[in-house]
């Protein structure tokens, strides 16, 4: 059953509206009668359409119109902007505002009834081909574990559908060494000659995982530009439901462009204080983008750790996830296979898995 939202201050319109809808039997109705209390609902319960009045007390139609637009949580949600002013001008109004229709009062029944569906049938159409999830996994820093937390996630992921992991190592391919692979493979060969198939570019690990590999050697080819990771990540959007990066220490324009396209973004901070304070200056770079962050809290070394609350404090946001260290690792990292893959239980793989719970109930 989809959700619609009705925003009107005519008591009358917006019973009668209310009573066409339910009584389809397929759309659950939200009421309000003004445009503040139609946008609490909009961010709270997140209805599929909007009906929106222009002419309304405190807030006009337009200006809900351009709050919804301008919030990630409704900013894809259809919306019908549904008045009494019906002259070019007004529709023109309407479509500037970001509203996708707008239809004269009193409307045609059928119409609407018509073009909500539309609305709805265009949304799950676009949530289809949406459902690839981008999922960077980053930190200006080095040394905090980026590479074996993409890895390990990567394998976790594999298990729920299919996964491809990408190293974006910029000098050397850091997935290989830690996979223990040695790939004649890698995205270079794309720059090289971009007609090249991403897909016959990946290889797959032993224990299932995907990768598109880094080139090895320092020097064996150029860095990506913009242009070339967006066409990379096109292909490998095309044969995956998730695509997890393990991203280079650097805020570039190439960087940038993955950042853009990723649905969630994994920032993962160390506990010692040149690496917290790095990742509070991370976040405030990524500000643009602050919606779709998980900070991620990763312990590469024994001993004391900073209590959570206080790492907190610092960065201003909360941990997504806190993983403890784990000795496993360094073991298994020595034999060229993801932890995930033979030791489920230990602290850093159970954190993989919040973290995966955390992308599956997006």
């Amino acid at each position: 059953m989809s959700r619609v939202l009705i925003i009107d201050d005519n008591y009358d319109m917006l019973s009668m509206l209310k009573m066409i809808l339910e009584r389809q039997g397929k759309h659950e109705v939200i009421a309000c009668t003004n445009g503040q209390e139609g946008l609490e609902a909009a961010f709270k319960e997140t209805p599929e359409v909007a009906l929106v009045d222009v002419m309304m007390p405190g807030m006009s139609g337009y200006d809900v119109v351009k709050r919804l637009r301008a919030d990630p949580r409704t900013e894809r949600m259809g919306v019908i902007i549904l008045t009494a002013r019906g002259q070019n001008v007004d529709r023109d109004a309407a479509l500037a505002a970001g509203a996708d229709e707008h239809m004269t009062k009193p409307a045609n029944v059928e119409d609407l009834l018509k073009r909500i569906d539309e609305l709805l049938n265009r949304d799950k159409a676009k949530a289809q081909a949406t459902n690839v999830m981008i999922v960077p996994v980053m930190s200006v820093k080095g040394g905090v574990g980026v590479t074996t937390l993409a890895i390990n996630l990567a394998n976790v992921l594999q298990q729920v559908a299919p996964t491809v992991l990408l190293d974006l190592a910029p000098a050397i391919g850091q997935c290989a060494f830690f996979l223990g692979m040695r790939p004649e493979k890698h995205w270079g060969h794309f720059l090289e000659n971009r007609n090249t198939p991403i897909p016959s570019l990946v290889q797959k690990h032993p224990a299932g995982l995907q990768t598109l590999f880094a080139p090895l050697l320092p020097g064996q080819t150029s860095w990506l530009n913009a242009d070339a990771a967006a066409a990379i990540l096109a292909q490998l959007t095309g044969m995956a439901r998730f695509v997890v990066v393990d991203m280079p220490p650097l805020l570039d324009p190439t960087v940038q462009t993955i950042l853009a396209q990723a649905q969630r973004i994994l920032l993962v901070s160390g506990d010692d204080a040149l690496a917290i304070q790095v990742t509070r200056a991370t976040l405030q770079a990524l500000q643009e983008w602050k919606e779709r962050l998980l900070v991620i809290r990763n312990a590469v070394a024994p001993g004391p750790r900073p209590p959570a609350e206080a790492i907190q404090k610092v960065l201003r946001v909360p941990l997504a996830v806190d993983i403890a260290y784990d000795p496993a690792q360094v073991t298994v990292a020595a034999k060229g296979l993801p932890l995930a893959a033979v030791q489920p239980k230990t602290p850093l793989v159970l954190g993989v898995k919040r973290i995966a719970q955390l992308l599956l109930a997006r």
